[in-house]
């Protein structure tokens, strides 16, 4: 007979005593963690005490002799005390397949039993690495949590202060009978910062962390457009302009000029053509207009049949030129002028002529 039998007959035969007490009534604990749990009576006389996990008989306790065999995982420490019985109940490397039931009893009272709820915690990190950014961009953050059970808490913190803002928390999603989550954080970069993603369960003492630093760079302004080019090339056209502006003038005024002079030319040497004929033609003279005549009464003439000729004006550019006296009969063939006969003593006339 093994020695949990012999301890079931022996508490089925001892006579009962009075109720036992367990404690905690609900622990939660880390996988591969320990749960402790306490269970005593207050009165004396009683003989073996069980203890059993999800109805499996992991430990007996003696009292006389205490726990009864050598367990791996289960161990039992006396607590009692004067007129206080008290044992501890520890599992060393709790599993999941501990969760459950934890019970205690003493022979001839009732069970009593006592809840075990094994947690696991997993991994978290910050997707990506450290990140650079520039000031006032809009910097995302996502934060994963895998393999918890339950499903992991996720919070943001920013140089160590917790933020809530810009914060979003996606539904877990279960993973077997473990569950992974998922956050996302946004911020607007103002200054370099440490930003931690905290993953935590109830029975993790502290959450885990994973952290990454964001570093932020001044706003560059934008590159001034260098007007230096742009003046040299406004320079240049406005100079090329002036140029040939002032060429076309030069040409302009040239032109002008050899008009006049080729003007003045033309007119000295229709000058000195005239004077050139005039010297070589003296007999023939000039030709003249005759523009009026006055006459006078009838006087005594020394020279009969002679006319003085008088106001000759010159249309060109000769003026008050003194012809020498000539007989009219050179240019008049008539005996007779404008009414008038030539050979009458009493009458002395003057003609105007002009030459051209």
């Amino acid at each position: 007979m093994d020695t949990f039998t012999l301890a079931a007959v022996l508490l089925f035969i001892t006579g009962g005593v009075s109720a036992q007490v367990l404690q905690p009534i609900n622990e939660t604990v880390l996988q591969n963690s320990e749960a402790r749990f306490n269970c005593s009576i207050n009165t004396a006389g009683w003989t073996v005490m069980t203890w059993t996990v999800n109805e499996r008989l992991a430990l007996s306790i003696s009292e006389s002799s205490g726990p009864i065999g050598s367990h791996i995982r289960y161990f039992a420490t006396n607590y009692s005390t004067a007129g206080q019985y008290k044992w501890e109940f520890l599992i060393k490397g709790v599993t999941t397949a501990d969760a459950g039931r934890v019970g205690c009893q003493v022979q001839g009272s009732l069970p009593v039993s006592a809840t075990l709820t094994v947690q696991q915690n997993g991994t978290v990190a910050i997707m990506g690495s450290n990140r650079t950014a520039t000031e006032g961009d809009q910097v995302t953050f996502q934060c994963l949590a895998v393999g918890w059970l339950p499903a992991a808490q996720l919070s943001w913190a920013v140089n160590g202060i917790p933020v809530d803002k810009g914060v979003n928390n996606t539904s877990p999603v279960a993973d077997g009978i473990l569950m992974n989550s998922n956050s996302t954080l946004k911020i607007t970069a103002t200054s370099n910062a440490s930003v931690d993603c905290l993953a935590s369960i109830s029975s993790l003492p502290s959450p885990e962390i994973s952290t990454v630093f964001l570093t932020v760079q001044k706003a560059v302004p934008p590159p001034r457009r260098d007007q230096t080019v742009l003046i040299a090339i406004t320079v240049a056209f406005s100079l090329a302009a002036l140029l040939v502006l002032l060429i076309i003038g030069i040409i302009f005024c040239c032109k002008r000029q050899r008009r006049k002079r080729s003007s003045y030319q033309d007119q000295m040497r229709a000058h000195t053509l005239s004077h050139r004929q005039q010297a070589a033609y003296p007999e023939r003279g000039q030709v003249w207009h005759n523009i009026g005549f006055t006459e006078e009464r009838p006087r005594a003439d020394n020279n009969d049949g002679v006319y003085t000729i008088s106001g000759f004006q010159q249309s060109n550019y000769i003026n008050n030129i003194q012809l020498p006296e000539v007989n009219p009969n050179q240019y008049v063939d008539s005996s007779t002028y404008d009414g008038y006969s030539l050979d009458d003593p009493g009458l002395k006339k003057h003609r105007h002529l002009t030459i051209v």
